[in-house]
């Protein structure tokens, strides 16, 4: 039950949050007990960090994943899940949990 999610290349340069193309898909729907892994395609480094208005809410957080990485967390509780980029604000992706 992995969902795949990328970082867009180019995604460190504002622009991709205006088609909702930052992170691809940005908006994913996943039931309780799914992993979402997100892998960084681009060549700069990103966060992948749970909250919204650029404020972590502490759930989940890649910490900065370079380059190729990957990040993956288990949604164990049905709810949405807001997340961003710490270093690129406009970087913003959202999961779903049925």
């Amino acid at each position: 039950g992995d969902i795949m999610v990328s970082i867009a290349a180019g995604a460190s340069s504002p622009g991709c949050e205006q088609t909702n193309e930052c992170f691809e898909p940005d908006t994913v729907t996943a039931v309780v007990g799914n992993t979402v892994t997100w892998t960084n395609t681009d060549t700069a480094a990103h966060t992948v960090t749970s909250g919204k208005d650029v404020t972590s809410d502490g759930i989940f957080d890649s910490s900065l994943l370079p380059a190729g990485k990957t990040f993956s967390f288990k949604f164990e509780s049905a709810g949405e899940y807001p997340y961003y980029c710490a270093v690129h604000p406009w970087m913003t992706g959202k999961v779903i949990v049925e």
